[in-house]
């Protein structure tokens, strides 16, 4: 091999078959390219090689950036070996050039860093897009009524609008904290070599503003050989995933025949190979099972990194391919969610018919009880424990209460709660003024970021 020619010989093909990670830089082999561009023109811009050398070498890796597949017929280490042979063989002794002041510590570095913020920067437009989906959605759906659940057993009277906000806040706050996480991300490696620097005079801040933006990381045993980065992205994008996988495992029961409130679009189903009956939520079952891989993934970054002494070992190859993966995973998830939400369709009947089943009002009858009669809270509630107790059934049950209390028991009234996060219209309305501005200035934010987003991959 090329590296390791001189000092050790040829590879064994076993060790370099255990070793190579051939198949997995194919993730990021246009980073790759991109970076070591931007790397060649800072030596022609120091003149540190020749400048007929350096623009014959620019051309040969813009043709690779155009066809980086050439470089996976090639027998070597890892992507960044492959483009210095695949150089060596077109340019013969000068693409040697490349070499100076270069390890492939930092240009991964670079290269995964940059993989990563592009696919985080548009993980954070594709929230942006699904809150705007859910807002647009609950602002039609104010007075749609769907019951709510605790201990998996229907407890509370709620509307489809609130149901959908709590998912948009509970967006808004994994914005918030990616954001962060882009910040610290989106910054440059190139230039520190392979733990402390180089002797070549390379301007740090110049080959960032090629790719990101002009920014640094400062320290370059961090740059190097850090991958804190990776773990933080993951962390966030894993749990964000467990708290999608929940939303999913409502749809799920939702939508059971026997339950029947939400009715998934025919695109989510899938049928059974031997029940001509049966429809299944297939892709809300692999949102669930994507939380899993993901948090896995994290898991296995987590393991690697865990122990390693401060500075690049190879073990960290083994950690490039989780976070890639893991991002496109989530960005397919809240695709496939978003497209559900957009078209799913609440059963107004199977609802009513649940509401006439279940005293889901009763929570709201002891407090009334309480509030008009002036009595302790415990002793309304262990009134309307007995009465729910000895009821045949809860008509029969509303009826007395009416009776005993002279309380109105319209559910659509009863969901207009005077507190703050209720599905009182009042609330939803002024939840949906609040989120849309907050999108607004979240993307005007992420328009910071632009500058990742002129890859030629």
């Amino acid at each position: 091999m090329l590296y390791r020619k001189e000092l050790l010989g040829d590879a064994s093909p076993l060790s370099l078959k255990y070793t190579s990670s051939m198949e997995d830089d194919k993730l990021i082999a246009c980073e790759v390219l991109e970076v070591m561009e931007a790397y060649v023109e800072e030596l022609k811009d120091l003149r540190a090689v020749p400048e007929d050398s350096a623009n014959r070498i620019l051309r040969e890796l813009e043709n690779l950036i155009a066809e980086p597949g050439k470089l996976f017929h090639i027998e070597a280490e890892d992507v960044h070996e492959a483009i210095e042979i695949y150089l060596k063989e077109k340019l013969g002794g000068e693409a040697g050039y490349v070499g100076l002041g270069r390890s492939r510590n930092d240009h991964v570095a670079a290269a995964l860093r940059l993989k990563t913020s592009r696919l985080l920067l548009k993980l954070l437009r594709s929230i942006a897009g699904f809150r705007r989906v859910l807002l647009s959605r609950a602002s039609m759906s104010v007075n749609v009524l769907i019951p709510l659940y605790t201990h998996s057993q229907p407890a509370q009277l709620s509307t489809l609008a609130h149901y959908l906000l709590y998912l948009d806040e509970m967006l808004s706050d994994y914005s918030s904290l990616l954001v962060k996480t882009l910040d610290t991300t989106a910054r440059s490696p190139l230039g520190c070599g392979p733990a402390a620097g180089v002797m070549t005079p390379l301007d740090r801040a110049r080959m960032a503003s090629k790719l990101f933006g002009g920014r640094i990381v400062s320290n370059c045993l961090y740059a190097s050989g850090g991958r804190e980065f990776s773990l933080n992205v993951l962390a966030l994008v894993s749990s964000l995933l467990v708290s999608l996988s929940r939303v999913a495992g409502d749809f799920i029961l939702f939508s059971l025949p026997h339950i029947g409130y939400f009715k998934l679009p025919a695109s989510h189903l899938a049928t059974s190979s031997i029940m001509p009956h049966k429809v299944n939520p297939v892709t809300m079952e692999i949102v669930r099972a994507k939380a899993g891989s993901v948090l896995g993934r994290f898991i296995s970054i987590a393991s690697i990194v865990k122990g390693l002494p401060s500075g690049y070992s190879l073990d960290l190859q083994e950690a490039n391919k989780p976070v890639v993966e893991a991002l496109i995973e989530a960005i397919e998830t809240l695709e496939v969610l978003r497209d559900a939400i957009e078209n799913i369709e609440v059963n107004a009947g199977a609802v009513e018919r649940d509401i006439r089943i279940y005293p889901l009002l009763a929570s709201d009858i002891a407090e009334l009880i309480a509030l008009e009669a002036g009595k302790p809270f415990r002793e309304a509630h262990a009134e309307l424990a007995k009465l729910v107790k000895e009821a045949e059934n809860t008509e029969k049950l509303y009826s007395e209460i009416r009776e005993a209390y002279n309380i109105s028991l319209d559910p659509k009234n009863t969901v207009k709660r005077p507190v703050t996060g209720s599905p009182s219209p009042e609330n939803v309305k002024s939840h949906i003024e609040k989120a849309l501005k907050n999108i607004e200035e979240f993307e005007v934010e992420l328009s910071t970021y632009s500058f990742l987003e002129k890859s030629r991959c």
